[in-house]
């Protein structure tokens, strides 16, 4: 038997299929940053255009290249929520119409478990007080994850996420979208001292929760003023200095925070995952926090930290184990555009 996983909660579609063991049959997500790429961000109605035109052709794919009839799924995994909710509702009714004819059970999956659950192979790898860490595009919140699949909210971002901010920032500086991978290449090769950047003041009385937008607004405002004063110019050498600048501050306050809860619940193991969890000075700093405080740090491998449909499938695995999923006729379940997943 095997099961099918698929994505599509904001620009990626992606399809996966595992086995009942959970090995990886068939893995692929297909990004729309090119059709995105002139508007600077994700756009939702082109997003979910993409996605209606992408999915039926990949999970087609899956199936020939594994040799898989649909007779054989022992169910379909796919995320409900949070996200887009054009792009949430191509999946869920494509899942939904596959399922039906052959009443096949669904997984409705959370996309911020999912990126959590892409940390680790088997449960039994999370040992003692565990938290995790999602930080990506949508999302910066950190949870305790002792009780898998339940979560406990710690602390959160009360306005921008750190991914957010990489992709306006990278904008700023005219660097390719997305802006993250961008600016992680031209900190790399940047020599110079980096600037002070303020962080602008910073929008939260809990000083566990994360801020981003004070940050995002001083540095705008200081980039702009560096651009008129070279004549509308920035050169590449100065882009590096400024993407260099801007990721040292967004990781700064990453672990500011960070260390404050580490420090506040001594856990045995920390999970990182989200598509900003790439970042190899995020994962080299969380690395050695971790190994100061002999904590377990599991992280998602790269190809695991953006949106795909292995980790949804991998979940799907899970619920179906313990017996959690929605039957056939799937009543009581759509799309969740919000959605909580301490719920």
């Amino acid at each position: 038997m095997k099961l099918l996983g698929i994505e599509t909660s904001c620009d990626d579609t992606s399809v996966a299929l595992v086995d009942e063991t959970g090995a990886t049959l068939f893995l692929e997500t297909l990004g729309q940053e090119t059709l995105h790429e002139r508007y600077g961000g994700v756009v939702p109605e082109v997003a979910s255009r993409a996605h209606a035109q992408i999915l039926p052709s990949l999970v087609q794919k899956a199936f020939q290249e594994t040799n898989t009839d649909i007779s054989e799924l022992l169910a379909i995994a796919v995320t409900r929520g949070p996200g887009l909710s054009g792009s949430l509702l191509v999946g869920v009714s494509f899942a939904k119409g596959l399922a039906f004819p052959h009443e096949i059970p669904i997984v409705p999956v959370h996309h911020v478990i999912a990126h959590l659950r892409g940390a680790f192979d088997q449960i039994s790898d999370l040992h003692g007080k565990t938290l995790g860490l999602v930080v990506s595009g949508g999302h910066t919140h950190l949870y305790d994850v002792t009780r898998w699949p339940k979560l406990k909210l710690i602390s959160r971002t009360v306005d921008d996420a750190a991914g957010e901010t990489f992709d306006k920032g990278g904008k700023l500086m005219g660097l390719p979208f997305p802006g993250g991978p961008a600016i992680e290449r031209m900190a790399s090769v940047n020599t110079r001292s980096i600037l002070p950047l303020t962080k602008g003041p910073i929008r939260t009385e809990d000083p566990l929760n994360f801020s981003f937008s004070g940050m995002k607004t001083a540095f705008s405002l200081k980039l702009r003023q560096t651009i008129h004063a070279n004549a509308g110019v920035l050169s590449c050498e100065d882009q590096s200095l400024w993407a260099d600048s801007l990721q040292t501050a967004i990781l700064d306050h990453l672990f500011s925070r960070i260390t404050k809860v580490i420090e506040a619940e001594s856990p045995d193991t920390f999970l990182l995952g989200g598509g900003v969890a790439i970042n190899r000075a995020l994962r080299t700093r969380m690395e050695k926090l971790c190994h100061q405080k002999g904590i377990n740090l599991l992280m998602a491998p790269p190809k695991l930290c953006g949106d795909n449909a292995l980790s949804i499938a991998m979940i799907g695995l899970d619920s179906m184990k313990q017996g959690l999923f929605t039957p056939f006729p799937y009543r009581n379940f759509s799309v969740q555009a919000r959605w909580d997943p301490s719920e």
